[in-house]
């Protein structure tokens, strides 16, 4: 469990690799804030089930040592496998109060591995929530932190470093990641608190970690207007990005922006809440609009940009790219849609299905690919055609997913520019009638 891995490592290559296929892009902040040759837990915000994990794998060297729910340690063969992944349960309340006891164990070897300079991680929450929405920190990460310090006289130089995980969407194909590695807290300040009272130093280090992890999320934090936000921050976090510079990055301009969208929205709930009734309101009838005819916001707000010769030359590169798109579809409609269209029927967690399909690519494509490269082998009679077969079929699976994805969204702006042209004015009209309250109240 301590030692490194090769296997682990080669696993990682090949998960990295997954990750780039089926992620639009994946943006990475801090990673020089990660301290060399000191132990290290990492506390990471928990909203998307095992791709959680997987964020931090993929985005950093460190062979880390995972604590996970001890539910999903059920089955031997699973057991084996998590605990090659270097995966250990951690048992709650819920797992009933006689296996409390056995996370004694498992915190001693997460201490054997920090004594070792080795890193471990966990979610402060204890649970996922699906939603933009940190639950209540647990107390786990601060009693592994301090404990391990206290054992060894606070020289053992610690440090948690917070992570904070956001998804555009949590369950689609092809979306983007952005993970951001914060400013790492240090636990040997924390002696004389521990000494006097350790629950309020663990307390004390809990509400550290909180206030360090939070703004490196997407954090709304209403309950009952929660998808309004959504829809607000969605309609308007673009245009809400051109009055302010957070970032040379776009992705993380757009990310920013967003996040402070959120904020001065939550003040308008407060301040101004007729005014921010009134920006529900629309936003509503907007995306109810939309809904309505099958179009998304992205999808009207291009179609109001395009002009007639650059929808033209969209539609001949939709023709020439047409090729690429079939073949694309051939090699990889069975295993993208097979966990999609039947396996994710036994997945009851909606927060489980992003990894169930995910996890079942792992297997799936390399199956299908390496069968559908041989029979192209057999016809051709040329091994050597199978090879090229077989190491170009991800990228042209990928590549036709992109390619049909511009053209779902070409066919639906020919439909707003011909068919639904006064549609497309109506629901123009909506827009700018939220974005003239985002830029009247909140800009």
């Amino acid at each position: 469990m301590e030692n490194r891995s090769l296997g682990y490592d080669a696993l990682r290559v090949y998960v990295r690799f997954a990750f780039w296929l089926t992620h639009r892009r994946v943006v990475v902040t801090g990673r020089e804030l990660i301290p060399k040759d000191q132990p290290i837990i990492f506390a990471a915000n928990h909203q998307n089930a095992l791709m959680d994990p997987l964020a931090l794998v993929c985005t950093n060297p460190l062979q880390t040592l995972w604590l996970a729910r001890a539910d999903i340690f059920k089955s031997k063969f699973t057991k084996s496998i998590l605990k090659f992944m270097k995966m250990l349960p951690i048992y709650r309340i819920r797992d009933g109060k006689e296996n409390l006891n056995n996370n004694e164990e498992v915190f001693d070897q997460v201490t054997q591995v920090l004594e070792n300079g080795g890193s471990t991680a966990l979610f402060p929450e204890a649970a996922h929530s699906g939603r933009r929405q940190m639950l209540p920190h647990k107390k786990a990460i601060p009693r592994i932190a301090l404990e391990a310090e206290a054992k060894n006289n606070f020289k053992l130089g610690l440090r948690i470093v917070p992570v904070g995980i956001y998804y555009d969407h949590y369950w689609n194909f092809n979306r983007t990641l952005i993970v951001q590695y914060g400013e790492s807290i240090g636990i040997s300040g924390y002696k004389e608190r521990y000494a006097e009272n350790s629950q309020n130093a663990m307390i004390s280090l809990r509400d550290k970690i909180h206030s360090i992890l939070l703004p490196l999320t997407m954090q709304i934090n209403s309950t009952q207007y929660y998808n309004d936000y959504e829809d607000i921050r969605m309609v308007a976090g673009e245009e809400y990005s051109h009055y302010h510079f957070f970032s040379n990055n776009p992705w993380l301009q757009q990310f920013y922006s967003e996040q402070e969208l959120v904020k001065k929205t939550e003040i308008l709930e407060i301040e101004h809440p007729d005014n921010f009734d009134l920006l529900r309101k629309k936003t509503a009838a907007y995306i109810g609009g939309l809904k309505k005819l099958g179009y998304s916001n992205l999808q009207l707000v291009k179609a109001g940009r395009v002009g007639f010769f650059g929808l033209l030359a969209r539609l001949f590169g939709a023709l020439l790219s047409l090729p690429f798109l079939v073949a694309g579809v051939l090699v990889s409609i069975l295993p993208y849609m097979l966990p999609r269209v039947v396996l994710t029927r036994k997945v009851k967690d909606p927060a489980f299905r992003s990894t169930f399909i995910f996890v079942s690519g792992l297997l799936l494509f390399p199956i299908f690919f390496l069968l559908e490269s041989l029979l192209i082998g057999t016809l051709s009679g040329s091994f050597m055609v199978a090879v090229v077969s077989f190491v170009s079929m991800p990228f042209v699976g990928k590549l036709a997913f992109n390619l049909l994805e511009f053209d779902r969204n070409l066919i639906r702006m020919i439909k707003l520019k011909t068919i639904h042209k006064s549609v497309l004015r109506q629901l123009g009209k909506a827009r700018l009638a939220v974005l003239e309250i985002i830029t009247g109240k909140l800009h």
